[in-house]
């Protein structure tokens, strides 16, 4: 059995002969059970203040380590948790003898915590690892998360990379607000906490073996959507279908999957419990925004030909027939209309104004983060499934293709337009990288732009003291997370006449 805590609750234990009160944290509980003959047992409890939520759990030992919650297969009258100052509920069990315990939640704890994970099974084919660990706790900003990866499912090698047990923590804001501007997520690295406590990266994979490409379209994903690191690291790319469970099995059913690193969470549709490759478990009722560019979309999507660069062959539309969510993957929450005609209200239910949605289409999860995010803790482990780490790396000498001026006078600002090579290995970044720096021998350039993947420009100011001759243009981009910075160099491009 894998281990998991809370720290933030408190417990209440009684046997059903028994009425008695308990006082915790100031706050006075008045429990009552009776039963008469065969008639439904009771539960009654009264507090003095009413700012606390409860759930009634079960066992049948007092030193159970199996405690269950009260809920489907037995009669009751409200769903859990409930915050009532007064509250009585009717139970059928058969058994002569049943413990209960009251679980109360701290009214100051985070509401977030309620979506995690109660319990961490180890599952029997997953012997040769470490079992699942989920530890959750809070303090006035943040919930935390410390988790050591590994998997409650089967875990199914697809890359090269074995499975290793990770130190994992986050920090996730308890309180999260939009950000002035929407922030692009990084192109690896975690970007969002999945209710397990497992990372969730990005659409795209790393520099190989299919440069920036589509993992989910390239079929390197495991029948949950995940796969390893470079750094044995587990995470996943799509909505981790087998991970949910359906507690009522009807068709408009919500369920948070996870956090992202500003504090908003991931909300999938899903109808019935999946099976093992989930393949009718969501009903995915939020259409994205994102379009495949015509060629993409014909050669990749519809022909089965490898994905690359994926977020280059996407573009946001605003206007996209039927999109229900904007350029970050999500939408704000309101009133829901349910195929029975009646009424969901979302922001009371998840009590959050925004949220990210799980999509069938590219980008899967996020696009861009809502809010600020938060990178307190390991949330940049290196590496998408076939990555391998190192320093920084330099290009082929082929990288510029054509400058646009190519000559220049010693006092002369231009402004230049660079050509690289699209084929070049390592491969460039996708067009939202922006680089770093270029620079003409040591003169930096200003104004920095990148209009298409393979096109660069910048405002080049030539000191009247520079050496004469040709220079080399140099190109420094942000390489991934663990990696350092990727540098081009065109040797002898340009000329000081």
């Amino acid at each position: 059995m894998g281990k998991i805590r809370f720290i933030s609750n408190l417990l209440l234990i009684f046997f059903i002969t028994f009425s008695f009160y308990y006082v915790c944290n100031s706050q006075e509980v008045d429990i009552q059970v009776n039963r008469k003959g065969n008639a439904k047992l009771t539960v009654s409890w009264s507090v003095v203040e009413n700012n606390t939520k409860f759930v009634l759990q079960y066992a049948d030992k007092i030193n159970s380590s199996q405690w269950s919650t009260v809920e489907s297969g037995f009669s009751y009258e409200k769903s859990w948790p409930v915050s009532k100052k007064e509250y009585s509920i009717n139970l059928n069990f058969d058994q002569s003898e049943r413990y209960f315990r009251l679980k109360m939640e701290d009214s100051s704890a985070p509401h977030q915590l309620k979506w995690f994970a109660t319990k961490m099974q180890t599952n029997p084919l997953n012997s040769n690892y470490p079992d699942p660990e989920l530890e959750l706790s809070y303090d006035d900003d943040y919930f935390i998360i410390e988790s050591n990866d590994i998997p409650t499912f089967e875990f199914v090698s697809t890359t090269p990379n074995a499975l290793r047990a990770q130190d994992f923590r986050w920090e996730i804001p308890r309180f999260p607000s939009p950000a002035d501007t929407a922030t692009q997520i990084p192109l690896l690295g975690t970007v969002a906490i999945t209710t397990s406590g497992m990372p969730i990266y990005g659409p795209n994979e790393a520099q190989h073996p299919d440069p920036y490409g589509d993992p989910y379209i390239n079929g390197i994903l495991d029948f949950c959507h995940g796969h390893t690191g470079g750094q044995g690291d587990y995470h996943f790319h799509f909505a981790p279908t087998c991970m949910i469970e359906s507690p009522d099995g009807v068709e408009e059913h919500y369920n948070i999957i996870g956090f992202a690193l500003d504090g908003y969470p991931i909300i999938a549709h899903y109808k019935s419990l999946p099976n093992k490759e989930g393949a009718e478990a969501f009903d995915w009722q939020e259409i994205t925004g994102f379009e495949p560019h015509a060629d993409y979309k014909a050669s990749v999507i519809d022909n089965g030909q490898v994905s690359e660069y994926a977020w280059d062959n996407h573009t946001y539309n605003e206007n996209r027939p039927n999109s229900t969510l904007d350029e970050c993957n999500g939408r704000e929450l309101g009133i829901k209309i349910l195929s029975d005609g009646t009424q969901f209200n979302e922001k009371a239910f998840f009590n959050f104004d925004y949220a990210y949605f799980a999509t069938a289409e590219f980008p899967y999860l996020i696009a861009k983060y809502k809010g600020t995010p938060n990178g307190v803790g390991d949330t940049e482990a290196p590496g998408g499934g076939n990555q391998n780490g190192g320093g920084q790396t330099s290009g082929g000498g082929d990288i510029i293709t054509n400058i646009s001026p190519s000559d220049g006078l010693p006092g002369e600002t231009l402004t230049l337009n660079i050509t690289l090579n699209g084929n070049t290995q390592p491969p460039l970044p996708p067009q939202q990288v922006q680089p770093r720096s270029i620079s003409v021998g040591t003169i930096i350039l200003n104004a920095l732009s990148r209009p298409t993947r393979t096109t660069l420009q910048g405002t080049l100011t030539i000191p009247q003291s520079v050496q004469r001759g040709t220079k080399d243009i140099t190109i420094i981009f942000p390489g991934p997370p663990g990696i350092g910075n990727v540098t081009f160099t065109g040797e002898e491009k340009f000329e000081i006449k």
